[in-house]
């Protein structure tokens, strides 16, 4: 963040870039499940609430979903513009991510980590405490707009002859696979009245949800093109988009 003068802050893209990172690795936090004792991929959800690692990582994923809102605000102001059309779909997706992803975690229920859409048809089919459709909703909305988001930056920088649009489009397939997967499979768990546990199988796509989340804040973090002005102040050059 750089300084314009002594009363007036002024954001760049440096700023963004960072936020898009940071939120990359405060949502890999997970990972540090498989090193406590007790805590593993062969339990349903992601944490129990109840524990020191889940309040930890139930003010993570809040950390990152703000830093996911400042990134995507950033990048619309300074990267993207509206003769951009997929980059600016790409950013709007990540700002409903972000803040989707911070209204489940302000919502009551047990799900420490609110892209856990398994966690929460759970919660409702069993009646625990505090579980809520909205929960349920709001993270399946995050969950949609982060594949909606990536999704849209693979095919904006395909259509910019970026040669990144190749792992950026691996990672959207991946998480398109992963999503329509967990959503299945979370929508028979709820058509079961609760007959079938989330499990083993659940627990670890809500993973890979997780790692393709990190990876696409990572891409467009780090990747130049996103962040790049298109020449002649937004105006619509042949064969942009």
């Amino acid at each position: 963040m750089s300084y314009a003068g002594a009363d007036h802050v002024h954001w760049d893209q440096r700023d963004g870039r960072v936020a898009a990172v940071a939120a990359a690795v405060v949502f890999s936090f997970w990972v540090v499940e498989v090193v406590l004792p007790g805590v593993g991929a062969a339990q349903g959800v992601l944490a129990d609430p109840a524990t020191s690692f889940g309040r930890f990582l139930d003010g993570a994923h809040r950390v990152a979903s703000i830093l996911a809102v400042l990134a995507a605000a950033l990048g619309l102001s300074l990267g993207a513009r509206w003769s951009r059309r997929w980059l600016t779909v790409s950013w709007a997706s990540m700002a409903v991510f972000g803040a989707a992803s911070l209204t489940a975690s302000l919502l009551p229920g047990p799900c420490v980590v609110s892209t856990d859409v398994a966690c929460a048809a759970e919660s409702l089919v069993e009646g625990l405490a505090g579980a809520t459709v909205a929960q349920a909703v709001v993270a399946v909305v995050a969950m949609l707009a982060s594949l909606l988001g990536v999704v849209s930056l693979a095919v904006s920088l395909r259509l910019h002859r970026k040669r990144s649009w190749i792992p950026v489009a691996a990672v959207a397939a991946v998480q398109t696979v992963v999503v329509v997967a967990v959503l299945v499979l979370a929508g028979r768990m709820l058509a079961a009245d609760g007959s079938g546990a989330p499990g083993v199988t659940l627990g670890l796509l809500e993973r890979a949800h997780l790692v393709t989340v990190a990876l696409w804040l990572l891409s467009a973090g780090v990747l130049p093109g996103p962040w790049k002005r298109p020449p002649h102040d937004g105006r619509t050059a042949p064969g942009r988009v």
